[in-house]
């Protein structure tokens, strides 16, 4: 008898093993495997008993049927199709605390210098392989560490005296991480940054060169589908979701079914992993449903909202001027969940510190410039026109609740003032043309141009700003780009400006997410190869100065600091230098993630917190959804 429906406000957090007496349940479809031979049974299939990792759920659920998603702008690297069925070592509450996941626990000494991990006995990979600590190993050593997948080693595995994590073996479901000098926040940081922190050694063993050698890698690369060995790398090793055959522990596979496997075709599967580690309360096997089916439409029109509205998809993230049209239809709920970005991603406008032309270089490195920017856009309008008056403008800021957050600092520089902002551009030593536009000093056009990402709604943003910068005589130009491309543009240092940024500042903590808000690796597009220079050790990329060089020194002591009143008034000053700098320049207040969900798809929170962190849909769970017709 299934469970009276509990409130769906949160996300319900799970639990760790079952009687050993418990009986298993198993999907119909799964079931007819077992009893054709060509699968083991549940018993086989799932974790010891007292491991198994039991979801806490509003509902018991169903088996069956297929959850319907359009996505645009999308390919084979999308973490569209990543995030809700990623499997890390641990995983986020909604509290900001982890919880093991993969994992079944960890030991960590006094001093933060020993970290010991246990996993799931029992647990097997999509392909009915033994899950172990070798395959933990394997990861760090011979893929993190010879960055296989086109990644430098993650932050989270760096000391702050520049050493790197140890990792060593007790047995087949236990291992040690070890470092020379105290690294908090390690399994924090570990959610954040390596997340899965395993691969299946037995598959990379036949295809990464350390093993078959250079050449027969490129053969095997091409045989694949690959344009070579390093391309290769990088989807098996980072984007492996994508890639049809490849063992996973996620709840949901690549179909490898002829036609439905191809992430970049216009229709693609994944289908409930046979071996996934998971139960109910009741000992049936996770997940309920048997498959998600993605449509690709284009990014230009409706296409993907029309979708939703006539039932032919069940979830799409909706803008705040489509929630009314969405509202009216019957089957659709629209479920608010808090965001913790600092800004409306579309407008927020994120300037290169390290942009290769040193005219615009020296200009976006300087506060009057930054100012200029900010104040010369009214944000009043600006805010009516993006959100319907849904959100006010206000500066990219931490939003109130959260660390860091003054009133001050969210109206600082909004006041809208053309005179003052020109009047800072003509203190820049910069000279108004005869059309209306300020010139360098040396008569070189001084020209903007401001990259986005398509279906963001930099688009959008960028029409009602123009118009501002123009006001106070800046050029600007605008283009988007698939994200893909503006991420190989941000890697190459290729772009003076992003707007609605593939990285926007946001986090639930800067303690245990710092990325976007330090330059801690090339990922943000305000701080450039900052982040290059922090994640080499000065070997590559542009030495900071001033108060970003600051803020990466604040970010080493922060990393060292074991006590938390200790790391709290470090990230302060962190915090203090992003207040005091403004780098990013927000024109909207943040917006909530507004989520419409067909009234079948049950289980879905009505209301979560949406980060990168939690893996944004990650931490609704997917695997405990289920349809009722």
């Amino acid at each position: 008898e299934k469970e009276k429906e509990k409130d769906t406000t949160n996300v319900p957090e799970a639990t760790t093993g079952l009687d050993e007496t418990a009986a298993f349940g198993e999907s119909p479809m799964l079931a007819e495997l077992v009893a054709g031979g060509s699968l083991p049974t549940v018993e086989e299939r799932l974790p010891l008993a007292s491991d198994i990792m039991v979801e806490s759920m509003n509902s018991l659920g169903t088996y069956g049927g297929t959850l319907n998603r359009s996505l645009s702008g999308a390919g084979s690297k999308s973490w569209a199709t990543g995030k809700p069925i990623e499997e890390g070592l641990f995983r986020f509450k909604e509290d900001g605390t982890v919880e093991p996941n993969v994992a079944k626990g960890y030991d960590v000494n006094d001093d933060a210098t020993l970290y010991t991990i246990y996993l799931r006995e029992g647990i097997k990979w999509s392909d009915g392989v033994d899950f172990t600590t070798d395959d933990v190993i394997f990861f760090y050593e011979h893929m993190c560490l010879n960055e296989t997948f086109g990644k430098t080693l993650w932050d989270c595995f760096k000391a702050e005296d520049g050493s790197i994590a140890k990792f060593n073996k007790v047995d087949d479901y236990t291992f040690t991480v070890a470092f020379d000098v105290p690294r908090a926040n390690f399994i924090e940081n570990v959610a954040i940054n390596a997340k899965w922190l395993y691969a299946p050694a037995h598959y990379h063993r036949e295809i990464l060169a350390e093993f078959i050698g250079a050449d027969e890698a490129e053969k095997v690369a091409q045989e694949r589908g690959f344009a070579d060995a390093a391309t290769m790398g990088q989807y098996t090793g980072y984007y492996f979701w994508n890639v049809p055959g490849l063992p996973t522990l996620n709840s949901f596979v690549l179909s490898e079914e002829e036609g439905k496997g191809d992430v970049n075709s216009s229709y693609f599967e994944f289908v409930r992993n046979p071996y996934y580690f998971k139960t109910d309360s009741e000992g049936n096997q996770l997940p309920y449903i048997d498959k998600i089916a993605y449509t690709l439409v284009s990014s230009e029109g409706d296409q993907e909202l029309l979708n939703l509205l006539d039932g032919t998809s069940d979830l799409m993230a909706v803008a705040m001027a489509d929630i009314a049209t969405v509202q009216e239809a019957k089957t659709i709920n629209v479920n608010k969940w808090f965001s913790a970005a600092w800004s409306n991603m579309p407008s927020e406008l994120q300037l290169n510190q390290t942009t290769n032309d040193m005219q615009k270089r020296e200009l976006f490195q300087s506060k009057d410039f930054r100012q200029a920017l900010s104040i010369g856009v009214n944000r009043t309008d600006v805010a009516a026109l993006l959100t319907e008056g849904w959100v006010e403008g206000a500066q990219a800021s931490p939003q109130e609740g959260m660390l860091g957050y003054s009133k001050s600092w969210k109206e600082k520089w909004t006041e809208y003032d053309v005179d003052k902002a020109k009047s800072l551009l003509e203190g820049l030593g910069l000279v108004m043309g005869s059309d209306g536009f300020y010139d360098f000093a040396d008569g070189t056009d001084l020209v903007i141009d401001i990259k986005g990402f398509t279906s963001s709604g930099a688009n959008e943003a960028y029409a009602v700003l123009e118009p501002y910068f123009k006001g106070i005589g800046v050029r600007t130009t605008f283009r988007d780009y698939e994200r893909a491309t503006l991420e190989n543009d941000l890697l190459a240092n290729d772009y003076d400006c992003i707007l609605g940024p593939v990285s926007p500042a946001s986090t639930i903590s800067i303690i245990l997410r710092p990325d976007t808000l330090v330059p801690v690796r090339n990922f943000a597009a305000w701080y450039g190869q900052v982040g290059e220079w922090y994640a080499t050790k000065g070997a590559s990329g542009f030495a900071p100065t001033g108060d970003l060089l600051e803020l990466c020194n604040l970010y080493d002591q922060l990393k060292a600091a074991v006590n938390e009143e200790d790391q709290i008034e470090i990230a302060k000053k962190m915090l203090k230098l992003h207040e005091d700098n403004t780098w990013i320049i927000g024109y909207v207040g943040t917006s909530p993630t507004y989520h419409a969900v067909n009234k079948r798809i049950q289980n879905f929170p009505v209301t979560s917190i949406w980060c990168d962190e939690y893996r944004d849909l990650g931490i609704a769970h997917i695997q405990t959804w289920y349809i009722a017709e």
